[in-house]
């Protein structure tokens, strides 16, 4: 009875063996079915949709759904996807015969406005253009920004520092730099600017900010400054506001 039922368990594997390889010789010769685009967001607001990247990789590839599902070329699939949009894409193929592309959306960290034009810098400081499905709910940045160059990459990374500080990037909602190449933040409450200054030891000056934030803005007034610096290591300096004469 053993030797019968081993016997049979054979049999069925290699049944089942020979059922899966029919399967895939036949899905091998079929035709496209279909392309499938899956993007992985991480949170970002949507910049492209799985829609238009599949339009994309139909325009640069028309000859796709004629072609058998084993003769696919995954690499020119991955390159007609190519999108400002996406971080990187890897093409495969499914088991229904369709083409399948797992894409990754860049993330959003500020929107730079600069000599009348305007893009974002991802959270790894890629150039990203504006989408037309709306704009991205992040920090802006203005003022004397070259296009590319170390003037930009020090507000990529004063954003970055914000994006990577929870506590830190609700608080503020514009970055300016001066022509002395000075970075400012704009901070959603109180009538204030703060003096970053460089990007060296942002740590211990959102560490003073904070401190001053917490312990000498209440008592003095949040509109009581104009500008609050920590430009310069250990200090934080307040300008007051100019009292207004009297009739005014």
């Amino acid at each position: 009875m053993k030797k019968k039922t081993k016997i049979l368990t054979v049999s069925a594997v290699a049944l089942l063996v020979v059922l899966i390889v029919a399967a895939n010789v036949w899905r091998e010769k079929s035709l496209v079915r279909g392309i499938r685009v899956e993007i992985q967001y991480d949170g970002a607001d949507t910049l492209v949709r799985g829609a238009e990247v599949a339009d994309s990789i139909r325009a640069a590839l028309p000859t796709l759904s004629s072609t058998r599902i084993g003769h696919v070329d995954l690499k020119a699939v991955e390159r007609a996807a190519r999108s400002p949009y996406l971080r990187n894409c890897e093409a495969a193929t499914s088991i229904s015969g369709s083409v399948v592309l797992f894409a990754v959306q860049r993330r959003p960290i500020v929107r730079v406005f600069v000599g009348g034009q305007e893009f974002y810098l991802d959270d790894r400081g890629c150039q990203v253009p504006i989408s037309i499905h709306g704009s991205c709910n992040v920090i802006v940045a203005s003022g004397n920004i070259p296009h590319r160059g170390v003037g930009l990459n020090q507000v990529w990374k004063l954003a970055k520092y914000l994006d990577s500080h929870p506590e830190l990037s609700p608080l503020f909602d514009q970055i300016y730099r001066d022509d002395k190449g000075d970075l400012y933040l704009t901070p959603k409450l109180g009538d204030h600017v703060v003096q970053v200054g460089s990007v060296d030891n942002l740590d211990e000056k959102f560490t003073n900010l904070m401190a001053f934030y917490r312990l000498g803005l209440p008592l003095a007034g949040w509109d009581t400054y104009r500008q609050v610096s920590v430009k310069y290591r250990g200090q934080v300096v307040g300008r007051r506001r100019q009292a207004s004469s009297p009739g005014n």
